[in-house]
């Protein structure tokens, strides 16, 4: 609420962390700790390593971080990231400045704007400090991995006149590889029905990756050209081997190759295993400044600032370069020098390991100033008197660079991959002849195997690529709140009113060779935008009566907002809101809202990128398929062979883009609960509220496993519009762009309680914040609802998608003069994810259409313990904190549909048990 007051107990529901709870938790990141909350689900994190950026975002709700406002003492934060991002990066925020943090779970647009469908989170820093205060932390997994470091220092000082505060600090966190985890090191699968792996078995095996360092190629030829077309070799391969459709390098094969054999990891097959070149922890470095302050200015007004300043740098590593031919559209030809079978291969896979890993940095910092005047209206303002006001201005920039790293020139590879010959010197050159070598060309060996790319063949094919992003906000703003009137309360009529400016504008662009599309792997547009608002607001708080029978106090509440997009127009949202205190002990509150958010940048102007999530495509093998059933029939529709595509890649490449056309989504939201605070048990408070949101024109994309599943479902036939494929029937790309593609609903209960028992042998504590959800549905373009709660059905993306019926989290703490302890618990509930029609649980496995393959995915549970104790003397108080947060080394839960790990990131802890000690003082 902009209404000043100090009866914090308002119609919303609102929860209040303080610092020590956060010091208490042993995290060194604020985004960190936000991520434990039940309420909140889904959003990236530093354990995103393949998809993530370094940032750490939170999601109330689980409605996504650009549905979830976050505001640093009641402002506006920059968005963070690369660039042209839709949302803040909680790593961005210096967490030393934090004294606490306020959310709002409760739609919030009339108060504050665009962007609070799901709530708010309101960082509020540290004020009139006056002093010293030190502290350095460190931690590190038993593996010898993870090692985390934090230093920080405040130093304030505040006299008559006012104060100032100065702070900085340094953090670093190192990585944890996939393949140093016992539950990551392997890719793990699951097979309801025998039919997806060769082994023919039900249950889990390890599978891999179809791009081999050996190298895989298929007998695919282009249209019009016989499969069975090539030299002696070629043939005599073929008569070997009747049947097989695909070969890999066996120096032990009598005719040094011999049919692949995916999905499996060897000695059983030929699938590679990826996982130890990946990291499971992303690294990344933080150094953080920040300032704040204000001056009297004679006995009217004050002037104040803030300002704090982070940079940011992180990493991402991924297995070297998947190549494949047929999705680069490359050809390596029948005169090529390494080409043993004179034919033109359109389809091979080769993982070129000899180019060494996929690395991706980025180098970020982000800036915010704040500065204004604010003070109380004096006598001479008549009915105004006492009123107080505020005129800022905010301004904040993030401003980053991206280099990647291990991606191939395309140009350079079709030349590599064309005709080439064996020179009088013995050398192979690019070209037909001597006559048209192609200047730095190396011919580059697909066919023998791993090492047999050798170090002259690859700089001519490899690039360094930058990247460079901005988001910056202006914002301008102008306040006025005060007191009208009593009605029959005790307290008069509160009022608050005032306009905001605000002016957002980003960018992205990826190197030059990205955008010309010149590249393997992901490419990419730029991405580049602006658009303003202006916007008013008015809210009323209304004592209407206190200290009566049935009402020691009922309060109402009410705010307009109304504004105007400089690229789509104007509107306005409204808030109502109630508090009906019976008695002392026992309070109703509810609160009816309309909600909206504008496009974002991203939204709007994001460039057509490309990217492979983890599905596979439903007509791979359509050998043992009814002919009558829709699956059979949507596929021979797009000119897939009646034996299938015999595609068996596990990711498949997508196109996603924005779309200037997009309108706002609108929400209603409504909560109502109660507050329970027994006189007879002192200490003691109980909340439950219920929650219940609607977001209609909701902005997203279909989703590549939502796309293929309507598609040949029979159930959204327009979808197969979406999917392209190649002459031979197997998907090029899907296109996946942005759309006001339909609604969210989603509805539940928050349970929360504290409890403080002070005794003669110290303060005992008792806390737990727990949320049931009811229900999250989500509504396609088509019609189609998908029942999110209980079943990893929304997972159209690397964290979208877990939605539990159960999340709490409990503690129980102790105090004792200097000493105190404590444990926590954090509970996540069991949930059930399926197969697709064949059984495979590998990404596009829906319930929602296909519910006979399914598993029970396990309840989490892990503790945290932690112990400490506070000294104070003449030079002030220092304290030692020691803790260790998963305590019995709980492994995440096994998710065969998930991206990252078998399981989800955004969820789980993939750290495994930590110890850590922090040590402070402050004078």
């Amino acid at each position: 609420s902009h209404i000043r007051r100090k009866d914090l107990t308002t119609a919303a529901p609102v929860t209040v962390i303080s610092r020590e709870q956060v010091v208490a938790s042993g995290r060194t990141s604020i985004g960190e700790f936000l991520q434990t909350l039940p309420e909140q689900g889904n959003a990236l994190n530093t354990s995103v390593n393949n998809g993530g950026d370094g940032s750490t975002r939170i999601s109330l709700r689980g409605l996504g971080s650009n549905r979830t406002l976050v505001l640093v003492n009641g402002r506006r934060f920059v968005p963070g990231g690369t660039g042209a991002d839709s949302s803040v990066d909680l790593n961005s925020i210096p967490t030393a400045a934090i004294e606490r943090i306020e959310i709002l779970k409760d739609g919030a647009s009339a108060i504050y704007g665009s962007d609070a469908l799901g709530g708010v989170v309101n960082i509020i820093t540290r004020r009139n400090f006056n002093g010293v205060d030190a502290a350095a932390y460190g931690g590190a997994s038993p593996h010898g991995d993870g090692a985390t470091y934090d230093l920080n220092v405040t130093m304030g000082s505040t006299g008559e006149r006012g104060n100032i505060m100065f702070g900085a600090g340094y953090t670093k966190q190192n990585p944890i590889f996939a393949g140093d985890r016992d539950y990551s090191k392997l890719p793990r699968a699951y097979d309801a029905t025998g039919k997806t792996n060769p082994l023919k078995t039900i249950g889990e095996y390890n599978t891999g990756s179809s791009f081999i360092p050996e190298g895989y190629f298929s007998t695919a030829a282009m249209r019009g050209v016989s499969p069975t077309a090539g030299n002696k070799q070629w043939t005599d391969l073929l008569a070997k081997y009747p049947t097989a459709t695909s070969f890999v390098r066996d120096p032990t094969a009598l005719l040094g190759y011999r049919p692949f054999v995916p999905f499996l990891l060897k000695p059983n097959g030929d699938a590679y295993n990826f996982q130890p070149e990946n990291y499971l922890v992303t690294p990344q470095e933080r150094f953080q400044l920040f300032s704040s302050g204000d001056v009297r200015l004679g006995d009217v007004a004050r002037g104040f600032f803030e300002a704090s300043f982070v940079n940011r740098k992180s990493s991402q590593v991924l297995a070297s370069e998947p190549l494949g031919t047929r999705g680069e559209a490359v050809v390596v030809t029948a005169g090529n020098v390494y080409n043993p079978f004179g034919r033109d291969f359109v389809d091979i896979r080769r993982r070129l390991v000899e180019f060494g890993t996929r690395t991706y940095n980025q180098d970020i910092n982000t800036f915010r100033v704040v500065g204004g005047l604010d003070g109380t209206l004096g006598d001479s303002f008549g009915p105004l008197q006492g009123f107080f006001w505020e005129l800022s201005a905010n301004y904040g920039r993030t401003q980053s660079d991206q280099i990647k790293g291990g991606n191939l020139r395309l140009s350079q590879l079709k030349a590599a991959l064309g005709d080439s010959f064996i020179g009088a010197d013995g050398v192979a050159r690019c070209g037909k002849s001597a006559s048209t070598v192609i200047p730095g060309c190396v011919p580059l060996n697909l066919f023998g195997g791993p090492g047999s790319i050798l170090p002259d063949q690859i700089p001519n094919l490899t690039y360094t690529g930058t990247a460079r992003g901005i988001n910056q906000q202006v914002s301008l703003q102008a306040n006025v709140s005060g007191e009208l009137f009593p009605l029959f309360a005790d307290r008069p009529i509160g009022l608050a009113a005032g306009y905001e400016y605000r002016n957002l504008q980003g960018s992205f662009i990826p190197d030059p060779i990205t955008v010309a599309g010149d590249t393997t792997g992901n490419k990419g547009l730029i991405t580049q935008g602006k658009y303003y608002v202006n916007e008013g607001y008015a809210e009323l708080s209304v004592p209407v009566i206190n200290h009566v029978p049935l009402a020691e106090s009922v309060e109402a509440t009410a705010a307009v907002r109304a504004f105007r997009y400089s690229n789509f127009g104007s509107d306005y949202t409204y808030k109502f809101g109630g508090r009906w205190q019976v008695v002392r002990d026992f309070t109703f509150r509810g609160t009816y809202s309309t909600a909206f958010r504008a496009p974002s940048i991203s939204d709007l102007y994001l460039g057509q990128a490309d990217g492979f999530p983890p599905v596979t495509d439903p007509c791979r093998n359509l050998v043992n398929v009814d002919p009558a059933s829709p699956l059979y029939k949507a596929c021979i529709a797009q000119g897939v062979p009646t034996t299938g595509s015999r595609d068996i890649a596990t990711q498949i490449r997508t196109q996603s883009g924005g779309n200037p056309n997009l309108k706002p989504e609108t929400a209603k939201i409504f909560t109502a609960g109660i507050v329970l605070e027994p006189s007879m048990v002192k200490n003691l408070t109980i909340t439950v509220d219920y929650y219940n949101i609607q977001i209609d024109q909701t902005i997203s994309s279909y989703g590549a496993s939502n796309i293929l599943g309507g598609c040949y479902s029979g159930s959204s036939p327009q979808y197969c519009d979406l999917i392209k494929r190649d002459g031979n029937g197997v998907i090029s790309n899907i296109f996946n762009l942005n759309a006001n593609v339909g609604q969210e609903r989603t509805s539940g209960v928050d349970v929360a309680m504290r409890y403080a028992l002070p005794t003669e042998v110290g303060r005992f504590g008792a806390q737990f914040d727990g949320t049931w959800l009811q229900r999250y549905d989500r509504t396609l373009a088509d019609g189609t609802v998908i029942h999110g709660k209980g079943a990893y059905d929304l997972a159209g993306s690397l964290i979208d998608g877990m939605y539990p019926a159960i999340k709490f989290n409990a503690g129980l703490s102790w105090g004792f003069r200097g000493l105190g302890l404590g444990v926590n618990t954090r509970f996540v509930g069991s949930f059930t994810e399926c197969g697709d029609q064949n059984g495979d649980f590998s990404g596009s496995g829906k319930c929602y259409l296909n519910s006979t393959y399914s598993r029970r995915v396990k309840a989490y549970n892990v503790y945290d313990v932690f112990v400490g104790y506070t000294l104070a003397s003449q030079l002030g108080k220092t304290a030692i904190l020691a803790g260790v947060n998963n305590l019995f080394d709980k492994a995440p839960v096994v998710i065969y549909n998930g991206f990252t790990a078998a399981s989800d990131p955004a969820t789980y802890d993939f750290v495994g048990r930590f110890p850590y000690v922090r040590l402070s003082h402050t004078y």
